[in-house]
């Protein structure tokens, strides 16, 4: 067996691997083995979870093939029939440059008929497994059989209460107590609508920390559930709750975020002219069916190059359709310059970032770019996010180098290699890009990278865990080239 000293917590259990770093997600649906592993032979069950909330994506290879791909929080891949019998194991973190394997096993043994869930839990930093058990109830056709499992680092001791919807829980004792690491088998309930709220062991108010609203498991009679509670990533989520349930059947995964979660938005002015056209700031409406009073001016004020609520956060608003309205500071909804033509849907639990872009006054017209955030901080990366937002600059390559590994001018005269961006085009959004967390050079080169570094920056840092959307603009009202800049947003 060899463990590389980075993922030293990652161990076996239950004569079945656990790679504890072992994180990243497929669905049960984007899970494959090689026709070798899943013949009509003699057979294993085996389900692993991703419960470590910063840790990386993962492979798992059985005989040098891979049997999961890119397993993912808070993913799990489904019970998968494997051949009963004797494996090499080998499991490989997904990180920036490359796999590393992390683990291998030589002749692991999955004996015939048994069912294995393997739950990867823990941060990084401490990460360890967890050989859940399945509840010992046999459910009925009305009935569902249920196991919970605490695997929220972001939470201690805690009172669970599972009651009928809206039940007062002042005179109620807790259903169970449990701490992280811990699990409790609920048995077979009757399958039907419940509230699950869960309080700080012994607060007298009990206030709930997370709640789940009425949920109704009449969908889930006749089977076993496996719930997690696991910690929420994302500001907006961490604001209704720390943790979230997810709920785990035989080949699904339901997530249960608290009842108050709302969506997260935050918009960028980078719109050149439309100071101009306004003579000053803008004011931005909303308008919605999830609002309770529609439309309603979301900010009252904004400039050239400013982030709302800030470049690090979100304003907490109803998920929902949204119609946006860009009108003069103080002129009201009713002189807008722009309405979106097409409503932004905002999700619960997910974040967006709303960029003004373009010109009012000439072309390309004035448009909203809308793009969905992905912020959960994973400790063995940077991830970047760059959007094209200058018309001015026109079609360019970025460069994302090492920092001093080269000049500007160097760059600018095609000594640095490929460009990370190549004929990157105004309004386009990228994926998310993994690097090595640390310092880099970013050079913006125009006319197809055959012309000048329009941006410059030297010595940025990408830290560990951090999320970074970048957005090159252009300057104010056609002001000097100096003025091409970039805007840094973060988690």
């Amino acid at each position: 067996m060899k463990i590389n000293s980075i993922y030293k917590n990652m161990i076996i259990a239950g004569g079945i691997v656990i790679g504890t770093t072992l994180v990243t997600g497929c669905s049960s649906d984007d899970t494959t083995l090689p026709d070798s592993l899943n013949s009509d032979t003699s057979s294993s069950l085996v389900r692993i979870i991703h419960a470590s909330a910063d840790a990386p994506p993962v492979n798992i290879k059985l005989d040098n093939a891979v049997a999961v791909p890119a397993l993912d929080y808070p993913n799990s891949t489904g019970f998968v029939n494997i051949n009963s019998g004797t494996y090499d194991v080998a499991v490989d973190a997904i990180v920036p440059g490359g796999n590393l394997e992390v683990i291998t096993v030589n002749d692991l043994n999955l004996i015939q008929d048994q069912r294995y869930t393997i739950v990867a839990i823990g941060d990084t930093a401490n990460i360890k497994e967890f050989v859940a058990a399945e509840t010992a109830s046999s459910p009925a056709a009305d009935e569902v059989g249920i196991t919970v499992l605490h695997a929220a680092t972001a939470a201690g001791n805690v009172d669970v209460y599972v009651t009928a919807p809206g039940e007062d829980l002042t005179s109620l004792p807790a259903n169970f107590t449990f701490d992280f690491n811990g699990q409790f088998d609920a048995g077979a309930l009757p399958a039907g609508p419940y509230q699950i709220r869960v309080v700080a062991n012994g607060d007298i108010t009990k206030t709930a920390v997370y709640d789940s609203g009425t949920i109704d498991l009449s969908g889930f009679a006749g089977q076993k559930l496996l719930l997690l509670a696991l910690n929420t990533v994302n500001s907006t989520t961490q604001l209704a709750s720390p943790v979230k349930l997810v709920a785990y059947t035989d080949s699904a995964q339901v997530e249960l975020l608290d009842t108050r979660t709302n969506s997260g938005a935050r918009v960028v002015h980078l719109s050149p002219d439309a100071g101009t056209a306004a003579s000053g700031p803008v004011e931005v409406f909303a308008s919605s069916p999830a609002l309770p009073s529609s439309p309603t001016e979301l900010i009252t004020s904004i400039s050239y190059k400013q982030s709302l609520p800030g470049t690090d956060s979100f304003a907490d608003v109803p998920a929902g359709d949204y119609i946006f309205d860009v009108a003069p500071d103080n002129a009201g909804i009713g002189s807008s310059v722009h309405t979106s033509p097409t409503p932004v849907t905002l999700s619960t639990g997910a974040e967006y970032t709303v960029i003004a872009s373009a010109y009012v006054l000439t072309s390309p017209a004035f448009s909203l770019l809308a793009t969905q955030d992905n912020n959960r901080s994973i400790v063995t990366q940077a991830s970047v996010k760059v959007i094209h937002g200058s018309p001015l600059a026109g079609t360019v390559d970025v460069f994302v180098t090492p920092a001093g590994a080269y000049t500007k001018e160097q760059v600018e005269g095609g000594m640095a290699g490929d460009p990370l961006l190549d004929d990157f085009t105004f309004g386009t959004i990228t994926d998310y890009v993994n690097v090595v967390p640390g310092d880099y050079d970013i050079r913006v080169v125009t006319n197809s990278g055959m012309g000048t570094a329009a941006i410059n920056v030297e010595g940025f840092n990408l830290a560990a865990g951090s999320v970074s959307t970048v957005i090159a603009h252009e300057p104010k009202d056609n002001g000097p080239a100096t003025d091409f800049g970039l805007v840094v947003l973060t988690n």
